[in-house]
């Protein structure tokens, strides 16, 4: 008997219950291993594994920045002239056979995750697993996915501005702000991080603020854009990591003791300005180190607070001695 065909209204209700019965029936049946089941974690791993291999192997080689940095001042000589941008070169292929033809077949050598290329004109590039950097005197370039692209750029004040204000924003804060984010704890790596430039009194700030106006642009010049905001951040992250072990709160002046400290072993005979007074190196970084400990002196337990602010003067030091000894290649002036 055919219910569908029908006209009528009970047989047309029949019909309705006979195709959501037969529907519920099927969804019974259905086995469980149908269903779509969640991504695991095994399908997350496999899927970055395999879109980290894809880049590694799209990503342009740090020996080829000279010549993308020629074809880019080509291709501007162009259009200032008026003349039509020429194209971009084709690297050549590599061989996966032999060196020589009907040679043994060989399987093609994977690029290497890290390596570190320098130019006699201060220009340097790097292989850095996924992406490629290098920086010339004028700017910078990074590799991804075969091709180079230009990093934004700055000028060479700006590094000090941005680190003044970081410490500025520390001190204006909230209480509640300041000491979830600021106040270093080991289960927080973000607080090891931003303790390095935690402030928080408006004379820490007048005197951290100062030295590192009046020295930043020295250590620029000395040590390169990306080599002052390393030595400023590693400094400062180890006296917060000192700080979070003996569970006290941070101090942001780890980052001007390693640049006076950095700047005595430079320019051991220069003339720093305190406040106003001036004085020599060696005597100035007795005075910094001297208003760093002075919690010491007012019944603050001594021995973290001259560990805290011993750690970044021997980091200071050490980045001294490995630069002297030419183990950190100096890299380019102008890192952006």
């Amino acid at each position: 008997m055919c219910i569908l065909g029908t006209s009528k209204p009970e047989n047309r209700k029949r019909a309705k219950d006979w195709l959501t019965w037969s529907l519920r029936r099927r969804r019974r049946r259905r086995s469980p291993h149908h269903r779509a089941m969640p991504p695991t974690p095994l399908f997350w791993a496999l899927s970055a594994t395999a879109l980290v291999s894809v880049l590694v192997q799209c990503r342009p080689s740090a020996a080829d920045f000279l010549t993308e940095v020629e074809y880019r001042r080509q291709v501007r000589s162009d259009i200032k002239a008026g003349r039509r941008p020429r194209a971009r070169p084709v690297a050549a292929a590599q061989p996966s056979g032999g060196e020589e033809e009907g040679g043994p077949r060989r399987s093609p050598v994977a690029p290497p995750l890290f390596r570190m290329h320098q130019w006699a004109d201060g220009s340097w590039a790097l292989d850095a697993a996924i992406v490629s950097v290098g920086c010339t005197r004028r700017g910078c370039l990074i590799g991804l996915a075969c091709l180079w692209w230009r990093l934004p750029s700055w000028p060479m004040e700006w590094d000090v501005y941005m680190l003044g204000a970081i410490h500025a924003y520390s001190t204006f804060c909230s209480n509640e702000i300041y000491f979830r984010n600021f106040a270093p704890r080991l289960r927080a790596p973000h607080s090891i991080l931003l303790g390095s430039v935690a402030t928080r009194s408006m004379w820490e700030l007048l005197w951290v603020g100062s030295t590192l106006l009046g020295l930043g642009s020295d250590l620029q010049r000395a040590v390169g854009r990306f080599g002052f905001i390393g030595l400023y951040l590693g400094a400062g992250i180890s006296a917060s990591l000192v700080s979070a072990l003996y569970r006290r709160s941070a101090h942001g002046h780890g980052g001007v003791l390693a640049l006076c400290a950095y700047h005595t072993f430079m320019a051991p005979n220069a003339r720093h300005n305190i406040m106003g007074v001036e004085l020599g190196a060696k005597s100035a970084l007795a005075v910094q180190l001297a208003l760093a400990c002075s919690g010491a002196f007012q019944g603050d337990a001594p021995l973290p607070v001259f560990a805290s602010n011993l750690a970044p003067c021997l980091v200071a030091i050490a980045a001294y001695c490995l630069v002297r000894l030419r183990l950190i290649p100096r890299l380019a002036a102008n890192f952006l």
